[in-house]
This record gives C-alpha cells, structure tokens and sequence, in this order.
C-alpha cells in the first residue's frame, strides 16, 4: 500500500510540472515567433481605414477579429482576443504575403489545421470591404523556417498557428486572392 501512494505522488508531482509546463507555454509571447524573420522596414503609412478587422473560414467555422502587431526585436506581439496581423506585411489583398497568426485556442485559429486546399478565406477591412482568399497548401514547419513567410509575386496571406508536441511547430496556410 506503501509503494502504491508513492506511485501517485510522483505521478501527481509529474502531472503539476507538466501543468505547469504548459500554462508557460500558453503564455509565452514567443511561442508563436519564427526565430529568423527579419520584418520589411515599409515607406508607406498604413491608412487605418483599409486595416483588415475580421477574418472568416466558414467551412472550418473560423470567425476572428484581426488586430494589428508589430515584430520588434524579435518579439511577436501577440493577443487572445484575434488574430494579429503583422503591419510590417502587406495589406491582405495586395501583392506580396500578408502575415496573420492567432493562438491555437479554440477561439482562434484551433480549427485552423483542419483547412484544406480550396477552402476559401474571408478578410473584412475597416472601410466595409471584403477579400476573398482560396488555401492552395498547408504545411507544418519548425520555428527557423521563415521563409513561408517572404515575400511573394502574387497577392496571398500566411495564416498560421502552433502545431505539434508543446507547441514546438507551427502549422501554415497559404492562401491566395481569388479574381486577381
């Protein structure tokens, strides 16, 4: 009977320290970081009426406000009330590869590794536009693979959130502007 309460108490201990392990990683304002992106310095004001507000992937039942970030010295701002978008990243919708991330909580972009290609993206702006986007692939990278986020010829969006074992991955979308 002796060995067996032992046996829950390391086991108990055990479960605390992942517990514990894991409201860390929740809380990080790294996790969500790509350790060698290099932000494009703009020249150009961003007019806030043209930010983008909300973002929609109704088949994967994905609805989210997007709110705009910064990537300063390497640190990701990063909410749990939306998507962030990265302002150093084009406007969704203009040439180049727009950069939104979110937590993947269930109010975020939990759902997002369930897209497929074909799936079709919604992006709201402040002005009462509305862009439409269609995922061509998807793709689980590591932290040092930035290179999903360069720039591009045409006009898409990046959306990714954490994947894998503690968060360790991170699970991309790409998608690109319909009609354009």
């Amino acid at each position: 009977m002796k060995r067996l309460a032992q046996f829950f108490i390391i086991v108990g201990i055990f479960a605390y320290l992942i517990g514990m392990y894991q409201v860390w990683l929740r809380f990080n304002p790294n996790k969500l970081a790509f350790s060698d992106y290099q932000p494009v310095v703009k020249d150009t004001p961003f007019v806030a009426k043209a930010l983008p507000t909300r973002l929609e992937i109704k088949d994967r039942k994905i609805t989210v406000s997007v709110l705009p970030t910064n990537v300063v010295n390497n640190v990701w701002e990063t909410n749990d009330k939306g998507a962030s978008y990265v302002l150093s990243s084009p406007l969704p919708g203009e040439k180049g590869n727009s950069v939104i991330y979110a937590h993947n909580w269930a109010n975020l972009f939990g759902n997002l590794p369930s897209v497929k290609p074909g799936d079709t993206v919604e992006v709201m702006y402040a002005d009462g536009k509305v862009k439409t986007f269609e995922i061509r692939y998807t793709s689980i990278v590591a932290p040092n693979e930035s290179t999903i986020l360069a720039s591009s010829k045409d006009s898409r969006i990046t959306l990714y959130t954490c994947a894998g074992w503690f968060d360790e991955k991170r699970f991309v979308a790409v998608a690109v502007l319909k009609d354009a």
